[in-house]
C-alpha cells in the first residue's frame, strides 16, 4: 500500500462517513451474533397464586433459573423481562406443606402447558425447588387491650370494660401464630374519660402482620364515675364455733374503708355490710376478718385491722 493509499485511509477512517462506516459495520455484527442460537441460563418469573384455604403464601413472587435455547435475542430479552409463570396453590395439591418442595420437572409441565408454542426450554436447573408457602393454621384468641382508657382524677371505672366480641380468629403460619397467646388491640382514642364511653381499638401493627384476621377492630364500652371514700366501724361477729368454747377477740370492731362511686353514696349505710371471722384451727393464733356486702363497685378496699388475734376458754 503506497502512502497516498495509507493517507487517504487514515482521513476516511477519522471522517464522519468512516465513523458511521464502523458503527453500520459493528451493527451488521451484532444483528448478526444475536441472529446465532444459543443455550444459556434466564431467570423465570413464578406468581404463585393461593386459591386454597389450606395454604399461607409467605411470598407471592419466586426466581429460578431456566436452560434455554434459543437465538441471541430471546436469550437477552428474556434476562431482562423474564418470562412469568403462573402456579396455583390449588393444582400443588399432592404438595407436602411440611416441605413444600416441587420436582422442576412439574415446572417443566407447568411451563409447556402456559406456553405450547415454544420449544424453548430445556430444564431448570434445580432439581427441586422449595416454595414460598406453608400450612394454614387456624386459631382462636381472647381480645385484650395494651391499655386502658385513661380516666380522669378520681374517676374509675364502675364494672369490668366490655368488649363487643369474645374471641378473634387468626388464619396463618404455624411458626407465626405458635408462640401467640393473646390478640392486643390498641384504643384510636386517647383522651382522658370522665363519662360512659364507647371507644374503637385495632389490632397491634405487628401482630396484624402475623395472619390474616377475621377482623382487626373492636369495640370497646365501659362505665364510669367520680369514686369518693367511705369509712365505716364494724362489730366483728364468730362464725362456727363450738357452743361451748369461749372465744374472746382482741378486737371487737374493725375500719372498713373503700372508694364507691357518688351515684351510690346515698344508698350505702353500715347495716349493709357484715365483719366475721371463721372459727378454725390455726397455728399463728390469727383469724382473717372477711367482709359481706360488698357492693361489686366498690375499688380500693381497705380492712383495719385485716385478722385479729384471739383467747379461747371453755
Amino acid at each position: 500500500m503506497t502512502n497516498q493509499q495509507q493517507s487517504y485511509k487514515a482521513r476516511f477512517l477519522g471522517s464522519k462517513q468512516g465513523l458511521l462506516f464502523l458503527l453500520f459495520a459493528a451493527l451488521i455484527w451484532v444483528i448478526s451474533a444475536l441472529s446465532e442460537e444459543y443455550t444459556a441460563v434466564v431467570p423465570v418469573h413464578v406468581e404463585i397464586e393461593n386459591d386454597s384455604a389450606d395454604v399461607i403464601l409467605l411470598d407471592t413472587h419466586l426466581h429460578i433459573d431456566a436452560s434455554m435455547s434459543a437465538t441471541g435475542f430471546s436469550i437477552l430479552y428474556r434476562r431482562l423481562f423474564p418470562t412469568p409463570l403462573a402456579l396455583s396453590t390449588n393444582g400443588l395439591s399432592a404438595l407436602d406443606l411440611d416441605n413444600p418442595v416441587v420436582s422442576t420437572q412439574y415446572l417443566v409441565n407447568s411451563y409447556r402447558q402456559q406456553f405450547p408454542s415454544r420449544n424453548d426450554l430445556n430444564g431448570f436447573v434445580d432439581n427441586a425447588i422449595a416454595l414460598p408457602l406453608t400450612a394454614a393454621v387456624v386459631k382462636s384468641f381472647t381480645p385484650a387491650l395494651a391499655a386502658p382508657p385513661a380516666l380522669a382524677k378520681g374517676y374509675q371505672l364502675t364494672s369490668p370494660i366490655q368488649i363487643n366480641v369474645d374471641q378473634v380468629t387468626a388464619s396463618g403460619g404455624k411458626e407465626n401464630l405458635k408462640h401467640l397467646d393473646t390478640a392486643i388491640f390498641k384504643l384510636l382514642n386517647n383522651d382522658i374519660v370522665k363519662e360512659d364511653f364507647v371507644l374503637k381499638a385495632i389490632l397491634l401493627d405487628s401482630i396484624a402482620a402475623l395472619a390474616q384476621w377475621n377482623t382487626t377492630e373492636i369495640e370497646v364500652r365501659g362505665t364510669v364515675d367520680r369514686y369518693s371514700d367511705v369509712s365505716f366501724m364494724l362489730p366483728i361477729t364468730v362464725a362456727n364455733a363450738p357452743s361451748s368454747m369461749d372465744i374472746e377477740l382482741a378486737s371487737s370492731l374493725v375500719e372498713l374503708k373503700f372508694a364507691a362511686p357518688l351515684s351510690s353514696l346515698k344508698s350505702i349505710n353500715a347495716q349493709d355490710f357484715r365483719a366475721e371471722v371463721v372459727y378454725e384451727q390455726t397455728t399463728n393464733g390469727q383469724f382473717p376478718v372477711i367482709i359481706y356486702g360488698l357492693p361489686d363497685n366498690a375499688k380500693q378496699v381497705v380492712i383495719i385491722p385485716p385478722t385479729v388475734s384471739y383467747l379461747i376458754s371453755e
